[in-house]
């Protein structure tokens, strides 16, 4: 096996005997010089295949431990579910559950009314989702609410759906909505960033709850008002994507959907600069 690229201490890209591109992790493997050959495959801790450029991009700005436990995560999902999953959830997945104990810590902690239909109509993959939140608060001792067992739900049927190309027409439609968001800050959203691909995330689990009419309804609306009035701009772009999604799709979101899609806007556009 040959190391092609370091990322960072403990995670390279490489190489293997077959000749394929593969992410690695294992203490220290990301020292050294590039391109070198890995005489000792034993201190390889986990290989990643097929893994998308974009996503690679992501490990960096993750907490090793949280990647590591949602590789475990995904370890059971595949052992669980009979579908085939996208190695790229474990980095997609990482990032939400890393997101999602920041917006704990903060006590924004987001109710989801869906989560009877998830238990009920995606058994397998709430169990993983309770397993998920289980392994988080041994490992990390972080105590997140039921709700997010849901999330990682969804992140999973997701993943499904996407391996399946059930719903590729959203592809177009993710599009359609980065243009709006472009033109309301009038700035060129960088698609490979892996900022843009956790906007990406978001838009395909809103278009799944609209389409199956099982929007969120949660009971935070003073935080969507402080929301609305701190980050007026993040609010007036949420409204024309609303309005698109409405005019097109007829998906009508209440605000429940909107402080969410906010709070994505306001990330991506925090991080592209777009309120400077």
């Amino acid at each position: 096996m040959k190391i092609i690229k370091n990322i960072n201490n403990n995670y390279a890209i490489a190489i293997d005997s077959a000749g394929n591109q593969i992410v690695v992790s294992g203490k220290g493997i990301g020292f050294g010089t590039v391109p070198r050959e890995l005489a000792d495959i034993t201190v390889i801790n986990r290989s990643y295949y097929d893994v998308d450029e974009t996503y690679i991009s992501m490990i960096n700005s993750i907490p090793e431990e949280v990647i590591e436990i949602s590789g475990q995560i995904v370890d059971h999902a595949r052992d669980v579910i009979d579908n085939p999953i996208s190695a790229n959830i474990v980095f997609t997945l990482a990032d939400h559950i890393n997101f999602c104990i920041d917006r704990h810590k903060k006590g924004m902690n987001i109710k989801l009314p869906i989560l009877y239909d998830i238990q009920h109509l995606f058994e397998k993959e709430m169990s993983v989702g309770e397993y998920g939140v289980n392994l988080i608060k041994d490992k990390m001792r972080v105590y997140l609410p039921r709700e997010e067992a849901a999330y990682i739900a969804l992140h999973l049927i997701n993943a499904e759906e996407k391996e399946k190309n059930i719903e590729a027409d959203n592809d177009r439609i993710v599009e359609d909505i980065t243009k709006v968001v472009e033109e309301c800050y009038g700035i060129e959203v960088d698609r490979n960033d892996f900022n843009y691909s956790r906007f990406v995330s978001h838009i395909h689990y809103l278009l799944k709850r609209g389409k199956t009419k099982a929007l969120v309804e949660t009971s935070n609306d003073k935080l969507y008002q402080t929301m609305k009035k701190d980050y007026e701009k993040t609010y007036l772009c949420s409204e024309e994507v609303a309005k698109y999604l409405k005019n097109n799709l007829n998906i009508e979101l209440n605000d429940e959907e909107k402080l969410y899609l906010m709070l994505h806007i306001n990330r991506l556009c925090t991080r592209e600069d777009c309120n400077q």
